[in-house]
């Protein structure tokens, strides 16, 4: 795996076929997939003995299936090289998903696994994805989703530090260009909704070499939040422009 690879797990709700599911993944993997030396997909599916009516497993299913997710992942990571993507809960399973190059022998190792859960039922299978399809189109989020995962991510580290989301406070953020027409446009619009302008800058990205970066006092509740940056990042799209985060300070 490269050098810069930091694992960064997350977990966002959804549907799958109508039921709700919970998608968690290592969203770092989208800088460097799909990996060339691992161009098969292996899915192992666990059955919930006792799922919740929402198809999510209650508190003592959860923790077993932390342990199976553990055994799993060790397992194939050490006989096969496997890289561990993503899992999944709905409808009553829980899934997991692994990329690996080698699949020898990897039904010995699933069921070397699983017989030490004796009370699971369990599916099992491999497919060819050189594209890794199954990372990028079923477990990763949409664009929105996506964003709203940034924004708990700094809403998650501003709480660690005592953050009051109801404070209002300057927040800060930043928004690249393909062309300084299309910033200029993109001030035009947004100063109407009391952002001031900070910084116009440039970078070196040869595909959005215009920066802006505007701030406004809001709340950092996830609601608050939400509704700011998605309007931020909606208006970039219509311009050509790509919405690149915020930032805060705390409020005690």
């Amino acid at each position: 795996m490269h050098k810069d690879y930091r694992p960064d797990w997350d977990i966002y709700t959804c549907h799958i076929e109508e039921s709700p599911a919970v998608i968690g993944l290592d969203l770092d993997l989208r800088r460097f997939a799909p990996l060339k030396d691992k161009p098969n997909a292996i899915y192992i599916t666990v059955y919930l003995n006792n799922p919740r009516e929402d198809g999510f497993p209650r508190d003592a299913e959860f923790a077993i299936m932390g342990e199976i997710e553990d055994k799993l992942v060790e397992a194939l990571q050490s006989k096969l090289d496997a890289q561990f993507v993503g899992r999944t809960y709905s409808n009553g399973v829980r899934d997991f998903y692994f990329y690996t190059g080698d699949v020898t022998l990897h039904d010995k190792y699933i069921s070397d696994v699983m017989i030490t859960f004796p009370d699971y039922r369990y599916d099992y299978g491999v497919k060819e994805d050189n594209n890794w399809e199954l990372y990028f189109d079923y477990l990763f989020p949409d664009v929105y989703e996506f964003q709203r995962i940034q924004n708990r991510k700094v809403l998650r580290m501003l709480q660690q530090h005592g953050d009051v989301s109801e404070k209002e406070r300057p927040i800060d953020h930043w928004i690249h260009f393909k062309t300084e027409e299309d910033r200029s446009l993109y001030w035009e619009h947004i100063k109407e909704n009391g952002f001031s302008l900070m910084k116009e800058d440039t970078t070196e990205n040869p595909e959005f070499p215009f920066k802006l970066c505007i701030s406004r006092k809001d709340k950092t509740s996830e609601a608050s939040i939400n509704n700011v940056v998605m309007g931020l990042w909606e208006l970039a799209q219509q311009v050509n422009g790509m919405y690149d985060g915020w930032e805060t300070s705390i409020m005690k």
